[in-house]
């Protein structure tokens, strides 16, 4: 009796070991043909090496060693690699449903990326015609993407960038993506160096595939129509050789449509640095920082090439609150958040401004540039409110002499679309010029 047991597991053994022979050499083959339909897919421009191939179940999955490919000055280096079988039956694009790295490294023209791990899902390989002066047909697209140990080097930016963690979904042509990061570092050294950071970044609505063909190739990026942009960041701060900034949060919410382009823009508990451009003039007031939280609400047209700013709002609680409105001219929105305002024309405006101490600070300073007393000065102002012909300088000499107990309200309208710039500096002009308020439609009010 034992005898038989003992031939049986023998035989079932030996069955055993022939079957998985059997199986494990038709994984090998049905390898080596998906490895080389593969290749021929990815066209005789491409080199796709390994030191070794390991089959996943049944042939569905390979997993290679060592992985190095090459397809013009573009090199994909991986320690490990693991994708699933490459789907070509309904349509010439190259398909690859799971791909996996570990180590991961990419070099090219636009710059350089590492990854610890990388996991994509629903990937749609490149394709290109035969003509070399024709578009690609089909671009890289991924349907999820989320990686760890994240370092980069743009090229086009001089910059380094690097994440703990970030996760991607819709990566393609035209289409609209979903990215989140956490631990975020950006840091140039070109002249001037500037090194941000944040918490966690999450985008939701651009099109990152456009962007990063816009940042290798130089092609202008447009949002396309009747698309949705949101933009969280958290913790946000940027240093050169000294601190510069830091918020706590920046919101963007912003529709475009074949009309008009809407956007809100917040930016809650902001931290400005001396050292920031235009902001020197803080330590000469006593500040050793700005603080404060901005709001923008604007809506542009650029069929008429106007915008319309419904809020642009600066809260300091130290200093004051200036909230201005109006009607622009220029060539894109949003430039009274990132600066661009050379082009940006006023048509009308309004600044309501409640003081919360920066207006003594200033009398101050300007007391003291011309060697007065800070309540002879105060005393001079007076004496302008009661000779001044110009109602609306009466009024704004009445508001200066007692800043904190009324708003002031500042109106202009230029007969004819003026320069931001222009206007501010005709307003700083209009003590020694006064015809100049005319000029710009000056109005001023005290309530």
């Amino acid at each position: 009796m034992k005898k038989n047991v003992l031939v049986t597991v023998s035989g079932i053994a030996i069955l055993g070991g022939i079957a998985w022979f059997g199986a494990h050499h038709a994984e090998r083959v049905m390898v080596d043909k998906g490895i080389e339909r593969f290749k021929q897919a990815l066209g005789p421009d491409v080199s796709f090496t390994y030191t070794r191939a390991k089959p996943g179940l049944l042939g569905r999955s390979v997993r290679f060693y060592g992985l190095v490919f090459r397809q013009g000055p573009e090199t994909m280096t991986a320690d490990e690699a693991e994708l699933s079988k490459p789907d070509t039956q309904d349509s010439d694009v190259t398909r690859i449903h799971h791909l996996s790295f570990r180590n991961f490294q990419l070099a090219d023209p636009a710059g350089s990326l590492h990854l610890a791990t990388v996991e994509m899902d629903d990937l749609a390989l490149p394709t290109r015609t035969e003509d070399p002066v024709a578009p690609t047909m089909q671009s890289l697209s991924i349907g999820h993407v989320q990686a760890t140990g994240l370092h980069g080097f743009a090229s086009a930016l001089q910059s380094d960038i690097a994440a703990d963690t970030a996760a991607m979904d819709n990566f393609g042509t035209n289409e609209a993506s979903h990215l989140q990061a956490r631990n975020v570092s950006l840091s140039t050294d070109v002249a001037p160096p500037r090194h941000a950071h944040a918490d966690s970044i999450v985008v939701d609505g651009v099109a990152l595939a456009d962007l990063y063909t816009s940042l290798t190739t130089g092609a202008p990026y447009t949002a396309h129509p009747s698309s949705t942009r949101d933009i969280t960041i958290d913790r946000l701060s940027m240093d050169g050789t000294s601190p510069l900034m830091r918020a706590k949060r920046v919101l963007s919410h912003a529709t475009h449509t074949d009309a008009t382009e809407q956007e809100v823009s917040s930016i809650q508990e902001l931290e400005l640095r001396p050292d920031v451009p235009n902001m020197g003039w803080l330590p000469s007031l006593g500040y050793d920082h700005f603080v404060g939280n901005v709001v923008l609400n604007d809506t542009y047209t650029p069929k008429t090439g106007t915008l319309h700013v419904e809020t642009f709002s600066i809260d300091s609680a130290n200093m004051g609150r200036l909230h201005i409105n109006g009607e622009f001219t220029q060539a894109a929105s949003a430039s009274m958040l990132n600066g661009n305002n050379a082009d940006m024309q006023v048509i009308s405006m309004t600044m309501n401004y409640i003081d919360h101490g920066l207006v003594p600070r200033a009398l101050g300073a300007i007391a003291a540039a011309r060697g007065l007393p800070p309540q002879a000065f105060v005393a001079f102002v007076q004496s302008q409110s009661a000779t001044a012909q110009n109602p609306a300088y009466a009024g704004f000499f009445r508001w200066l002499a007692n800043p904190g107990k009324q708003t002031l309200s500042i109106g202009i309208k230029p007969d004819q679309p003026m320069p931001l710039m222009q206007v501010v500096a005709t307003l700083g002009n209009l003590a020694s010029m006064p015809e100049l308020a005319k000029q710009i439609g000056l109005s001023v009010q005290a309530h």
